[in-house]
């Protein structure tokens, strides 16, 4: 439980959002920020998990087991 104090409020927006909406884009018009802030947040967040929460592929992103679990 300690761990996930340690863990961005603001990344795991990002992922829920991504995840929910199925885009950066759409992800980022909702928070209200860029694609690019969208991305950085959950590469920050996966480095703080120490997992990558999408697999990332030229056809967009797929939640990784750990992904579910975040999002669940």
């Amino acid at each position: 439980m300690h761990q996930l104090n340690r863990i961005s409020l603001s990344g795991l927006r990002a992922i829920e959002t991504t995840a929910r909406l199925g885009s950066l884009s759409a992800a980022a018009e909702e928070l209200g920020v860029t694609p690019g802030a969208v991305s950085q947040r959950i590469s920050r967040t996966e480095a703080q998990l120490g997992q990558p929460v999408f697999h990332r592929s030229g056809t967009g992103l797929l939640l990784t087991d750990l992904g579910r679990d975040v999002t669940a």
